[in-house]
């Protein structure tokens, strides 16, 4: 007997939850099935159905994750928006699931997937082209850059709005970490 869709999709969101509660408060790759089917209401038989082990699930998760920041991204450029915009609209589209997946309780393996996935989109704001000799550290710096001051961001309950950090992080990149204290000392 074939199992209705919307039942499928409701079950295995119950594991999806019982995966971000359990992520919520201790490293993921301490997670058990055990734990999850307990959280979720099902037994171990009813969660193999859905994933093949709890990387499976936390793989479903992140790409999941990564489909939505990504599709954000990708609505921003075919409006034509500023990188304020742009980044502003990405960041707001990062929730609180990304920044655990990206803290110490989180996927080491996570954090280049989503470079792999917004280099590409947002190296048009860049200020030199791809094709430039170095490009590469360019990306590295302003990756390390960007993803500190977004956990920071995160840490401090987003204080600033998303166009503020975007804001910041833009100044930051054009003008360097000495322009950007030249113009806060200039206010």
């Amino acid at each position: 007997m074939k199992k209705q869709p919307e039942i499928t999709e409701r079950t295995r969101q119950r594991f999806v939850d019982a995966f971000w509660k359990l992520a919520r408060a201790k490293p993921v790759s301490k997670i058990a099935v055990s734990e999850l089917t307990r959280i979720a209401g099902y037994n171990r038989s009813t969660f193999y159905e859905y994933f093949l082990d709890t990387d499976d699930l936390l793989s479903y998760v992140e790409d999941k994750l990564i489909e939505k920041v990504k599709g954000v991204a990708q609505e921003s450029l075919s409006d034509n928006r500023s990188p304020i915009d742009f980044f502003g609209m990405v960041f707001s589209a990062l929730n609180e699931e990304i920044y655990i997946l990206l803290g110490p309780n989180g996927d080491s393996s996570f954090l280049p997937r989503v470079r792999a996935e917004l280099i590409p989109i947002a190296s048009r704001y860049l200020p030199v082209k791809p094709d430039s000799e170095n490009f590469d550290y360019l990306v590295a710096f302003v990756n390390s850059a960007m993803f500190g001051l977004l956990e920071r961001w995160h840490e401090n309950n987003k204080d600033i709005s998303p166009e503020e950090i975007s804001e910041m992080m833009q100044r930051l990149v054009y003008g360097g970490v000495s322009g950007f204290i030249k113009a806060e000392e200039a206010k």
